[in-house]
């Protein structure tokens, strides 16, 4: 069974009586600190995660609604945090890829002598680069979790915004007419 949704994030029709009891209990459950916009002390020192943060925190002040509280906090670090350690891998597998590509052509420049211990260190290297882009897929995997959790991918968001109210036109006379013979 799915969790319910934020009170303001549900679109379906409720009575007022439904609507008080989820609000109620949001209420009770709702710290009354919220997150802060500024990186809390976690994030010190990582400068990508923090930038992460005040990213996050500027996007969720533009709804209405509160989708993450202060119970989520050490979730939102874990993602920024996670985000900031995906751009440090992409990073050392750039240098691998980059490490990889000049063995390679030093392998094929090299004399006899030196081909053997440069097709090692080029078969290490890309061993490598296999082993980091696993670890960057395992950590998108984790990243796309997270952003699920926190309400950030399309489909995890989708059928949650309420739809916009369109003004309805102006009763023509003979509806008017209509309505009052009723």
């Amino acid at each position: 069974m799915s969790r319910a949704k934020p009170s303001s994030l549900v679109v379906r029709a409720e009575s007022a009586a439904d609507r008080a009891v989820r609000l109620a209990r949001e209420k009770a459950a709702t710290p009354a600190k919220p997150l802060p916009k500024t990186p809390p002390a976690a994030l010190k020192g990582h400068k990508t995660a923090a930038r992460a943060w005040r990213y996050l925190m500027a996007r969720y002040g533009e709804i209405e609604g509160v989708i993450v509280t202060g119970f989520d906090q050490q979730l939102v670090v874990n993602y920024c945090l996670g985000l900031e350690q995906y751009a440090e891998i992409q990073t050392m597998r750039a240098a691998a890829y980059r490490l990889w590509l000049e063995l390679s052509e030093a392998q094929n420049a090299a004399g006899p002598e030196d081909k053997i211990s440069l097709a090692i260190k080029t078969v290490y290297s890309f061993d490598m680069i296999l082993k980091l882009d696993a670890r960057l897929d395992r950590k998108a995997d984790l990243l796309h979790k997270f952003s699920q959790s926190i309400y950030l991918t399309p489909r995890s968001r989708a059928g949650v915004a309420p739809n916009s109210k369109h003004d309805e036109p102006e009763p023509d006379a003979l509806e008017q007419l209509l309505d009052n013979l009723t």
